[in-house]
Order: structure tokens, then sequence, then C-alpha cells
């Protein structure tokens, strides 16, 4: 959830805050247990199997880089880097043999050389003094790295500017100012895909293609609307957020962007050419867009749909997200309400859409499976729901449901497995368990408290 603001001096602020909260968070999670592995004792950990493949981790207090045994998903103590903050929008050198991380306020890239363990430098990838947080990055070449900034540092609120990193002289080779706001993203070819809307507004989005060169290629999306603003004033007002989802398959060099209430836009990478299609089920639209053109100026929580989209191969795309309702109690507290958008797939051979679920808030792809989860927050009733665990085939075949109705959070791929992890309420809180991807048989458990980093992190909005 984006946060609410009065102007861009106050978003400046609060997104800061965010940003920092969720490091907080992380620092706090990771610290829970790996502070005592210093003291001798060892984690709660089953075995989970052996690999060559190494893993890597951020774990604290301090939070440092950490090479993870993949047999046990347990940190090496002796082998390990100082982050400095430097842990969002990491990637992977082609050969693994080099880590780029970013931090959350300073927009600095900082490179790892990972088979020494060790910091190789930082980068500034804006200007002088400028704040903003590394949101993703992706590597061209072995010495080519690219990052994406956002600033001022949350939420897609403000401006987007990507930086082009020699990563052996650590110098900054190129930046491109987008002038707009990030709201979707997606590695492609050593450079990015990237869906951006105005700044401080809602409305129409342009897609951008920007090559590891530092070319830009854009095409706006008229019937894709995307976006934060603020309705209202004083004390009592509505921050609305429009977030499409965005799902590439580079096999056949097409982008597909998924917004609620409108058609799916395809677009040809090759020639930027742009084609809507109207499902023959449509996406649900939150049912508030009459608000958001006369608003009613009565609350100052979100209100808006957030969609996530993934390729899944074989001409389906799935869709899922979130619609966030704002509204204001008979007390005048501030309530928000998650609505879960389901789970849809779209066969884009004849743009057919079938629901295979209601409930869903979250997918992930991993090992030819996907799977679908999620969690919605009820402040009304300060309930957290689930919808457990659900794992479908590429053609949307059901292979098997676990953990009933609990708040599942994540799903991570490692060498055997997957780990699925949980919010308060569940199972699987302050704690793993590891499933065969196909069966959803549990292999393994474990109590983590460390931020595994096997694969490059993706965008997560």
């Amino acid at each position: 959830m984006r946060p609410a603001a009065s102007s861009p001096r106050d978003v400046d602020a609060l997104a800061r805050a965010v940003v920092a909260a969720a490091l907080l968070a992380l620092c706090s999670l990771v610290a829970a247990g790996f502070g005592s592995m210093s003291a001798g004792a060892s984690p709660s950990l089953a075995p989970v199997g052996s690999s060559a493949h190494v893993l890597y981790g951020f774990a604290g207090p301090p939070p440092r880089l950490y090479a993870v045994d993949p047999g046990t998903l347990r940190p090496e103590r002796g082998r390990s880097a100082a982050t400095g903050g430097h842990v969002f929008g990491w990637s992977f050198a082609p050969a693994r043999e080099r880590l780029a991380a970013g931090s959350d306020v300073t927009a600095e890239l900082r490179l790892y050389d990972l088979r020494r363990l060790r910091v190789l430098g930082d980068v500034e990838l804006v200007r002088p003094s400028a704040r903003g947080l590394v949101f993703a990055s992706t590597w061209a070449s072995r010495s080519r790295v690219l990052a994406v900034v956002v600033s001022p540092g949350c939420c897609g609120l403000g401006d987007t500017i990507v930086s082009g990193v020699d990563a052996d002289t650590r110098r900054v080779l190129w930046r491109r100012d987008l002038q707009s706001s990030l709201q979707a993203g997606a590695a492609y070819r050593g450079g990015f895909v990237l869906v951006v809307g105005p700044k401080f507004a809602i409305g129409t989005s342009r897609l951008l293609v920007v090559a590891p060169d530092g070319r830009v290629r854009t095409v706006r999306l008229d019937q894709i609307r995307s976006g934060w603003q603020r309705s209202g004033s004083g004390a009592r007002f509505v921050a609305h957020q429009w977030n499409p989802g965005l799902a590439v398959d580079p096999a056949s060099a097409r982008a597909f962007v998924v917004q609620a209430g409108a058609p799916v836009a395809e677009i040809d990478l090759r020639r930027l050419s742009v084609r809507y299609h109207e499902l023959l089920e449509p996406i649900s639209l939150l049912g508030r867009l009459h608000d958001w053109l006369e608003p009613k100026a009565e609350a100052k929580a979100m209100q808006g749909p957030q969609r996530q989209a993934v390729w899944l191969g074989d001409g389906h795309v799935a869709v899922t997200g979130v619609d966030y309702e704002a509204s204001v109690d008979s007390r005048g507290q501030d309530q928000e309400t998650d609505t879960p958008a389901g789970l849809k797939l779209i066969d884009t051979r004849n743009w057919s859409v079938r629901t295979l679920d209601h409930t869903t808030t979250s997918i992930v792809s991993s090992s030819g499976v996907l799977f679908a989860f999620g969690s919605s927050w009820d402040s009304r009733t300060s309930t957290m729901k689930g919808s457990g665990l659900t794992a479908y085939d590429a053609g949307g075949h059901e292979l098997y449901h676990r953990y009933d109705d609990q708040p599942i959070s994540a799903v991570d791929q490692v060498p055997r497995g997957v780990l699925v992890g949980g919010n308060q309420g569940s199972s699987v809180f302050r704690r793993q368990d590891l499933l065969q991807p196909r069966t959803g048989r549990i292999i393994g458990r474990a109590r983590l408290d460390i931020e595994l980093i096997s694969s490059d992190q993706p965008f997560w909005f």
C-alpha cells in the first residue's frame, strides 16, 4: 500500500519513512534468531538436501551479506560482507561471481565480489546528494549493470531514473530521467521493460524499453490508466492509486499490461506497436471509478486497484491483485478494506479468460508451477485473512491445496524445492516449510532468520 500525503514534500518524508520501516523490519526479522547463532546456538533447521549451487542471504545484526549452505540453508558465519544498508533491488552477474544491491535513501549501488565475499565499492546512481530507492537492477553483461531508482524513494510516487554502470570501473556511463512514476517493470534482454504513469497524478500510461546502451523507446498506452493522486482537502482526503500488472514473454518479444476495468494491452517489443483485447470475461473493476472522478473527500487511506501479471508460457498469462477501498468510520478514523482480485488465467491465443479462484492476492511461478496465495487486511476488524496455498500447472489445472485459509505471504525457490512462509496466524509464521513443487509434499522445515537471495529480486509492484 502506498502512503497518503498532503504535498510532494510530505510524500518525500513519508516515502523515506516507509522505506526505513521496511529496512528496520528486515533487520529485526533477521536479528531475531541469527543474533543467537553468534553466541553458539544453532537455528531450528532440518537438512533440506545438497546442491553445488551457492545461495546467499542478508542476516544480522548488523545486517550483512552471507554465503548460505544450500543443503541446510544455514548462513556460513565465516563468509560475509558488510551491507551498509545496500539490500534492495539485488541482481546477479551472468556467472554469479558478482552481486549488485542498492540503498533505500542515498540511491547508491553496492557491488560485491561473491567469490571472496567482499565489497568492491559503491556507485552514486543519481546526482550527488539526491535521494532515492534502488528499486531493481539487472546485468547486461559481466561488466554492465543497469539500475532503476525511484525518487523521492518509494512506491512510484515521483520520478524514475535509470542508470547504466560499468561494474569494473564503478563509473556511471549514462543516466536517463524518465520524468514519470514507476508503475510496473521487468528485466528484458539486459535492460528493462517499464510501465510508467504521470507524477502525482492518475492518467495515461506509457511502456518504455530501456536498452543496455541507454537508448529508450516508448509507446503510449492510451487505454491503460495508472498513477497516484490525492482528492479532497484538509484532514479528510482519498489517496487513489492505480497500478497495472506487467507480464513479458521474451521468446516472442511481447509484453502484456493488465489493468482493472480495461482491455489487455499487447505490445510488440520489436516494433512497439500496441493492440488492445477485450476479454470474454471482464477483469474485476473496483466499482469506484465514479468516486474517483467525483471524489467524496472523506478519507485519507488508499483506494484503487493493484494488479500483478505473470507470463506462464504456452500463451497463458496469470493475473491477480488487490482492490483497496478507503472509508471513515463513525469516530472519524481512517479505515481500509483489502478485497482480493482473485486469480484469472488469460489465454492470449483466443483472449478468453478463466477464473481459477476468488481469494488470491499474490502469485509466483517457479519450477513450472504457478503458486497462488495471499492475505488481505480489514482495519475495521483488525483481521488478516488468507487463502492458503494452491498450486497449478501452466494450463491452470489445480495440482494441490495446502494451509487451508491461512495468510501465506511468500514462496521462494531454493535448490530442492520452494520455501513457504506466512503472516501472523499461519502455521508458517516465523518458520518455513520446504515443499516439493509438483506434489506439495513437505520435505523439510526451517526456522529461518535470513532473507535468502537465490535469484534476482523481482519488481514488487
